[in-house]
Formats: C-alpha cells, sequence, structure tokens
C-alpha cells in the first residue's frame, strides 16, 4: 500500500466528526442500550430477580461509561519495554547489542494540552519521565489542542524540567501545524529550544557515538522530507538507529521507496493514533487517522521494530476506553 496524502479540508472537517460521533455513540449506547434493556425486562416480568438483574446492567453501564469519560484519561502509565534488534542480514546489522552501553529512552507524545488538560497534567508527564533515569527523551508531537483558554508557553512550561543525561528532543505534529484546528507551529518553533527541547524538523543527529536519531517532519501538513532527513544520514557500524515521527503512515511512504539507507533494525517510534483512544478486543480500531495498519503498540515491520504510542492526551473526544495515557520505556 502506497501513502496519499488527505487533503486539508478533509482532515479539518470529517476527521473531528468522525471523533464526535464515535464518542457520542460510545457514550449513548453505555447509556440507553441498557436503559431499553432495563425497561424491556423491568416492566414485562414480574420476577423480582428478572427486575434485579436489569437494574444491575443499567448500574454496570453507567459505571463504565463514568469511568471511560472522567477515570481512564487520567489515569498515567508507565509501560517499560527491552527493544532487541529484529535479525537483519549482515549488511543492513548493527553491532550487536552486547557491543552497546545500555541506552534508556522515554517518549511520550499527543499531550494536547489546553481544551482538557492543562499545566498540572504536564507536571505530572514530567514527574513520571524523570522518575525513569532516562537518557535520551523523545516527544512525538501535538503538544497544545484548543488553546483558548490558556498561554502555551505557560501551558508547556513544565516541561522545561525534563531531565535527560544526553538530551530531549521532539517532532511536531498534525495538530501543531493546525491539521485540524489553529496553527500553533511558529511559536513552538521559537518556544521549545526555549523549554531544552531540541526539535527536530527532517534531519538527523547522532547523539554520542552510538545513538543515530532521526526526527521526520509531519505528514498532514505536507512537511514530511524523508529523503532530506536522511541526506545526511552517516552512520558508524555500532550505532542504533531511532527514527522519531509523529505519523505511523510514515512506514508506508518507506514502502514506497526502492532504496533506502536505514538499517533494518532501526526502531521507529511514533504518536497520532492515541491508539483508538476507545479500544474494544477483536474489532478493528475505530475512527483511527491513519491508512497504515500500524496503530497500536508494538509491531515487527520489513525496516525494523515500530512503536505507536496511546499518547498522554485528548482533543476532540476526552474519553478512553481500554486505552489509558501512557508514557512509554524503552531500554534499547
Amino acid at each position: 500500500m502506497q501513502y496519499s496524502r488527505p487533503s486539508d479540508s478533509l482532515v479539518r472537517s470529517v476527521q473531528p466528526f468522525a471523533e464526535w460521533m464515535i464518542d457520542w455513540i460510545f457514550l449513548s449506547s453505555a447509556a440507553v442500550a441498557p436503559l431499553a434493556a432495563f425497561a424491556a425486562i423491568y416492566y414485562s416480568v414480574t420476577d423480582a430477580m428478572a427486575q434485579a438483574v436489569a437494574c444491575a446492567i443499567v448500574a454496570a453501564a453507567a459505571a463504565w461509561g463514568a469511568y471511560a469519560r472522567f477515570v481512564a484519561p487520567w489515569q498515567l502509565r508507565v509501560r517499560h519495554l527491552k527493544i532487541a534488534p529484529q535479525r537483519a542480514p549482515a549488511s543492513h546489522r548493527a553491532t550487536p547489542a552486547a557491543s552497546h552501553p545500555p541506552l534508556r529512552v522515554v517518549f511520550f507524545s499527543d499531550l494536547h494540552l489546553g481544551r482538557f488538560k492543562r499545566q498540572d497534567w504536564a507536571q505530572r508527564i514530567v514527574e513520571a519521565v524523570n522518575a525513569q533515569s532516562p537518557d535520551l527523551v523523545l516527544i512525538g508531537g501535538d503538544f497544545v489542542g484548543k488553546t483558548e483558554c490558556c498561554d502555551i508557553a505557560d501551558l508547556l512550561a513544565p516541561l522545561r524540567r525534563l531531565q535527560a543525561t544526553r538530551g530531549v528532543y521532539a517532532v511536531l505534529g498534525n495538530h501543531d501545524y493546525g491539521i485540524p484546528g489553529p496553527d500553533h507551529s511558529d511559536e513552538l518553533i521559537q518556544l521549545l529550544p526555549q523549554l531544552n527541547i531540541r526539535l527536530l524538523r527532517n534531519e538527523c543527529v547522532a547523539i554520542g557515538d552510538d545513538v543515530l536519531l532521526v526526527g521526520v517532519d509531519e505528514l498532514w501538513a505536507g512537511r514530511d522530507d524523508l529523503h532530506g532527513a536522511l541526506a545526511s544520514y552517516r552512520r558508524a557500524p555500532n550505532m542504533r538507529v531511532i527514527v522519531l515521527g509523529h505519523n505511523p503512515d510514515l512506514m508506508l511512504k518507506l514502502d514506497g521507496r526502492r532504496a533506502h539507507p536505514l538499517p533494518r533494525d532501526a526502531f521507529f517510534i511514533f504518536g497520532h493514533t492515541h491508539q483508538g483512544q476507545i479500544y474494544i478486543p477483536l474489532l478493528p480500531g475505530l475512527a483511527i487517522p491513519i491508512q497504515s495498519k500500524f496503530y497500536r503498540g508494538l509491531y515487527h515491520t520489513p525496516h525494523g521494530m515500530a512503536y505507536v504510542s496511546a499518547g498522554c492526551g485528548e482533543n476532540t473526544t476526552p474519553t478512553r476506553l481500554n486505552t489509558w495515557p501512557e508514557i512509554v520505556v524503552f531500554d534499547v
């Protein structure tokens, strides 16, 4: 499958509506369906046990909906994953992991600060990240959402306290570029360096002599330039390669390239999808704004391993089910 960039008008109109519909379908089904079942049972039978069952159904559904709306979005989880390079032909393989010094990477994405979550949430994220004693902190974009109520500099001020021995790096997301919503990209480009966060816009940087970080700009905004990001690609034999992007559809762009210099044991990290926010096992992701199949968790791909995060915030719909906000700790 080859990547095709969606039009701005489609993203600005259809995507928020789709997310809103999914949210309200979920909330209404959690409330209306049990009430209908309650009425059908309660008024059609006189048996006390059946009526008690109807009451229990309504109570369980109400608790379920309330948890998804008011509790789950605030239950920050710290996920730990050990990433070992998958096997690749010798010509594409990095030096065996045993020769690398330990590297702890902490990743978070999709804060969407402004509408539902603000400075106190950002501070909580920072404290959770710092508690992991990271070597490297990576941020996957979508820093802000609807910010009419707040100043962006105030919202993001807690990020200045992020601590990592090898630095903090980030890319921007589609909402940062105003797709959809207001465009805050110019302000973020100026602000992030003041918070000691290095913004990568289609470039790669060597971090020490054992890590090469490739940062790719946003796909929906049409700012991504994989060729440009790899133009300065110079990899020593012992370097681990980490690719940081916002949208996992970048993997489709790699599929569309006949050749690229990335090794097949590279590690890709993305945000964007929120892992669906509302996830029902055995069903495909609903209203997931991507074209590829990569939207939730860890994947083995022909280009290397890839992880897609659940993110830390919510923008259109403040509801989560079976998908909690997370920071991810990678021991690479």
